[in-house]
């Protein structure tokens, strides 16, 4: 196992541990923000990895459109949340968003360092 993949393992037990003690819409927003942004975070490692294989004079332009593809994706999952009836309800915005940002840092920083 790589860092990567050791950190991004233990995040997701501390995201549901943290989902059980808060319980309901907050718990859910953390545990669907946490899986959000990990495979969000995932998939563009994946594709800046292959491309500093390929080509690396595209290596800036991998990482301008990974930002782009978490960006995007937390704008469709902010919306998805807002407007898709009884999900506000069930999954708490605040906690899915900081479940989120925390996923995409616990998961980009070792990520980027391998």
């Amino acid at each position: 196992m790589n860092l990567t993949t050791l950190t991004a393992s233990a995040g997701l037990i501390a995201a549901a541990s943290l989902a059980v003690a808060l319980r309901g819409a907050p718990g859910m927003g953390v545990l669907t923000g946490y899986v959000a942004g990990a495979a969000v975070t995932g998939f563009c490692l994946l594709r800046q990895r292959r491309v500093l294989r390929d080509a690396p004079r595209r290596a800036l332009q991998s990482m301008v459109e990974g930002f782009l593809a978490k960006l995007g994706a937390i704008v469709v999952a902010t919306a998805v949340i807002l407007f898709v009836p009884g999900l506000r309800e069930r999954c708490n915005l605040a906690s899915f968003l900081l479940a989120f940002a925390a996923a995409v840092l616990l998961v980009l920083l070792p990520g980027t360092f391998e």
